[in-house]
């Protein structure tokens, strides 16, 4: 099992970051994808929350998502399908500090016979730091 992982404290609300997290058709603004909602969230949960299914497009091939868990502790998805990797499971925690909001991001997944661990391993070590440094500017009050 391949474990990537990385935290950032962001100054802002964990309710702000949920709200932002789960704004699917604008996440391009931190990862280099395009995401589009296939399904909304189930009955009685929050827009964009559980149940949710959206399709990830990235380096020409697309997949889906769908989120398992959306509060103010955070937003946890898996990928359907097992592809492009198998047993995807995403974890995006809140823990709040003073004015700020340490945002834990951390995936796991098994890399395919055709995608050596270190070259997948480094893609998504690159795909979470930049989305969370990308959130944190977008709050930075500098």
């Amino acid at each position: 099992m391949l474990v990537v992982e990385y935290q950032k404290q962001i100054a802002c609300s964990a309710d702000t970051l949920l709200n932002t997290l789960l704004d699917h058709s604008n996440l391009d603004r931190f990862f280099d994808a395009r995401f589009k909602v296939l399904k909304p969230a189930d009955k009685d949960e929050i827009t964009g929350g559980k149940g949710c299914i959206r399709q990830v497009s990235i380096l020409g091939m697309s997949f889906e998502e769908q989120i398992t868990q959306a509060d103010q502790t955070g937003i946890c998805y898996q990928v359907l399908n097992d592809f492009p990797v198998r047993q995807h499971r995403g974890e995006i925690r809140f823990h709040k500090t003073d004015e700020h909001t340490q945002v834990s991001y951390r995936i796991q997944c098994q890399s395919p016979w055709y995608i050596p661990k270190f070259v997948l391993k480094a893609i998504l070590q690159k795909d979470i730091q930049q989305c969370l440094n990308r959130l944190g500017d977008m709050y930075d009050p500098r």
